[in-house]
């Protein structure tokens, strides 16, 4: 009996033995994960704002990806109409001096007014625009233009303009026949240093919506006008229409390509801002991450 109380005792005093040493460890375990979680809470990071910048990224990429196609694509359909090609006629000659062709430097407000308008250029859309006479004159003389060209130089050019009573009346008779009829200029947006430009090429028609009132709006005011759909009524008496298969085509190409090169422009922005601040941040991704593993391991220790 004697031996067996002795033999109890020594195995409670190691069972005692092995808990004060558990309870040692799990002490120290519980400080570990404590220190960890301090550590990680000095982290200057946040995985919510480092997850969502790397989504961004990757849409950034793929919304880059498809305007630049579309820009590539746009730029090739248009590159034969609108290519405008010309040496420097002297030595150290100021590009800036030629503005390019009217129909890169006019911006179409609506798309549904592209055909329209495309009709009131006419052949005008391809001419050239410059600062000055002289600066045209060098370019035909010097320039070695691949193909002939019409200059405009701002300097020479006489703007036309719908006087403000034919736009009033046209107004107010469109009003009447429950339908719109507006000066041409006024559905074009462009730069004010061209103005004298567009205004000679839009400023002389009124875009109407519909053929009864074109008609009736030419008859009376003695003003050029032209349908959305492209038919012409000149104050002579003239008519002019039919097919309008890839009229206005141009001009809604190149809003588009505008369009889409101003957003690829925003995108490539946003883009590389996203990803100069995930690479300030992956340093302490990296940090965060060792510390969070870290924090897993130990309390693994403690269940």
């Amino acid at each position: 009996l004697t031996k067996s109380l002795q033999s109890v005792e020594k195995d409670m005093k190691k069972e005692e033995s092995s808990a004060a040493k558990l309870s040692k460890k799990r002490d120290k375990t519980v400080e570990k994960v404590e220190g960890i979680r301090q550590k990680l809470s000095n982290v200057a990071f946040s995985s919510d704002d480092f997850n969502a910048l790397e989504n961004e990224k990757i849409d950034l990429e793929n919304n880059v990806s498809t305007l630049q196609e579309k820009v590539d694509t746009l730029s090739a359909q248009l590159e034969g109409r609108l290519s405008f090609n010309y040496s420097d006629p002297v030595r150290g000659f100021d590009r800036s001096k030629v503005k390019g062709l009217v129909a890169r430097l006019v911006d179409v407000k609506l798309p549904k007014h592209s055909t329209a308008l495309e009709v009131v250029a006419g052949g005008k859309l391809y001419q050239v625009v410059v600062d000055e006479a002289a600066t045209g004159k060098a370019l035909l003389n010097n320039g070695k233009l691949q193909r002939r060209v019409t200059i405009i130089p701002l300097d020479k050019v006489m703007p036309k303009k719908v006087s403000s009573a034919a736009c009033d009346k046209a107004s107010s008779m469109a009003k009447d026949l429950n339908t719109t009829a507006q000066p041409a200029i006024e559905l074009v947006g462009f730069d004010e240093e061209v103005r004298s430009a567009i205004e000679y090429v839009f400023g002389s028609t009124l875009v109407v919506d519909g053929m009864k009132a074109a008609n009736s709006i030419c008859d009376t005011t003695k003003t050029r006008t032209v349908t959305l759909d492209g038919d012409v009524y000149e104050p002579s008496g003239l008519i002019s229409g039919g097919s309008n298969n890839n009229l206005g085509s141009t001009l809604t190409r190149i809003t588009q390509l505008t369009a889409a090169s101003k957003e690829l422009k925003e995108k490539k922005a946003r883009l590389k801002t996203v990803v100069k601040k995930l690479e300030s941040m992956s340093a302490q991704s990296r940090q965060y991450e060792k510390f969070s593993a870290e924090l897993e391991l130990a309390q693994s220790e403690l269940s």
